[in-house]
């Protein structure tokens, strides 16, 4: 089954019956009560993290997506999606779950701190990264 067709089958988890899709990123996002908790992107799944679950992504070697636009980098809260995870509907379940807890957890780090900067020292490390990468 293709990960479109898990969103929006007839079969998908009950969680997931008010779900949104648009286009975003080149890709499609899944939304659930107006806020984005997936990413579909050529053939590949991001699901949003945070404190509760970036570790899942983090210990199975995952990395964020990285938004590229006029030449700027932006990292983003979407992780990808392990394959093995993706090809077993029990699993892929409990990490969309996890994903969309997220989204609650989100509201309230916004409350306390600026996402704003948040935003920009992410950036800030990416693009060290990516100069550093092609030095020579």
């Amino acid at each position: 089954m293709s990960l479109s067709s898990f969103f929006l089958s007839d079969k998908r988890p009950v969680f997931l019956e008010n779900i949104r899709c648009r286009p975003m990123f080149g890709g499609n996002g899944y939304y659930i009560n107006g806020k984005m908790f997936a990413l579909v992107r050529e053939k590949s799944l991001y699901l949003k993290a945070g404190s509760n679950n970036v570790a899942d992504f983090l210990l199975t070697g995952q990395l964020p997506y990285i938004h590229q636009c006029f030449g700027e980098y932006f990292p983003t809260n979407f992780y990808s999606v392990p394959l093995n995870i993706v090809e077993d509907e029990v699993q892929l379940t409990r990490w969309i779950a996890k994903a969309i807890r997220q989204l609650a957890q989100a509201k309230e780090s916004a409350k306390a701190s600026s996402a704003l900067d948040s935003r920009q020292k992410k950036t800030a490390i990416i693009r060290s990264a990516v100069s550093n990468t092609f030095l020579f």
